[in-house]
């Protein structure tokens, strides 16, 4: 693994998402996310007023403002599974799914097309999969909610987690603890990625190998400022990720990789790393891309 940082003019403030394009390596701060398919607009929250605001990409500002979102609480999430759609969610524990009006490219007007109930507490992280047609939900009340991205309704719920909620993908995080789950809902595995417990999971995501491969890595970023970078094999029941040798319903979970950016870039430990904030992967797999609370975004590439 070779590391160099990418982005000379950064981002101001810690890194919210982070986009691998053909033509080079997007990045926002946190609070916004960019918006699929051509990925030159914002979408931007968690104004003390509650709005929300469109903009364009390397602008700071911002083109289109809407107030409909201000009866919903103070929003802490969102996620656009597509051009047109942006689910939102915070304190008020619902989860918004938007349809956004575009003419000539342009901004117009955001509907509320469904409001989803099931959580109790506030709603901390959102994530979605158009190839599976689901999203998932993550609350403060230690819950994971899979939702139905097409007909917007229920589908499962995952048991409670030890702390609440920060990411899933259908990995879900939640403290030091990581969890493997099937798109129906089992649990797989799960296991503490640390032995400290000051330092617990910020951001996580998947990368597969190959399409036809059945190996599928993942990686998650820490307050430690450390990335751990793991793999599953599916049909063989291995999850190779974290600090030591466990055993959880069959599966064995070990140790692959640690990345440190920051000692990377400066060739020397810092007492104060920044928290890994964001991650992001090429398309073939061969890049991973790191945000942190520094605003800086540095790329770690597989040589061959």
């Amino acid at each position: 693994l070779n590391m160099f940082s990418v982005l000379s003019d950064y981002p101001k403030g810690a890194i919210g998402h982070i986009v691998h394009t053909e033509k080079g390596i997007l990045a926002v701060e946190k609070n916004k996310v960019l918006m699929p398919p051509l990925w030159n607009k914002t979408f931007c929250w968690g104004f003390e007023d509650f709005t929300c605001c469109f903009g364009n990409y390397g602008s700071e500002k911002n083109v289109t403002t809407f107030e409909c979102m201000a009866d919903w609480g103070k929003c802490l999430c969102a996620v656009c599974p597509s051009a047109t759609t942006i689910i939102t969610s915070g304190t008020s524990s619902v989860v918004c799914v938007w349809e956004l009006s575009l003419v000539k490219d342009k901004v117009k007007c955001l509907n509320l097309r469904q409001a989803l109930y099931g959580h109790t507490q506030a709603v901390t992280c959102l994530a979605a999969s158009v190839t599976y047609s689901i999203f998932v939900s993550g609350s403060d009340d230690r819950t994971c909610i899979i939702w139905d991205l097409n007909q917007l309704t229920y589908i499962n719920q995952l048991p409670a987690h030890r702390a609440s909620l920060c990411s899933g993908d259908i990995i879900s995080c939640a403290g030091s603890y990581l969890y493997l789950w099937t798109v129906n809902g089992q649990l797989l595995a799960s296991v503490n990625t640390t032995c400290s417990p000051e330092c617990h999971i910020v951001c996580c995501c998947f990368a597969e190998v190959m399409d036809w491969d059945t190996r599928s890595i993942i990686i998650t970023g820490s307050t430690d400022g450390v990335v751990r970078v793991g793999g599953w094999k599916r049909g063989k029941g291995i999850l190779i990720t974290v600090d030591w040798r466990q055993n959880f319903c069959g599966k064995h979970l070990v140790l692959c990789r640690e990345l440190n950016p920051s000692l990377a870039l400066t060739g020397k430990p810092s007492k104060t790393s920044p928290v890994v904030t964001a991650l992001a992967v090429s398309r073939n797999s061969a890049k991973l891309l790191v945000g942190d609370s520094w605003g800086r975004v540095c790329c770690w590439s597989v040589d061959g």
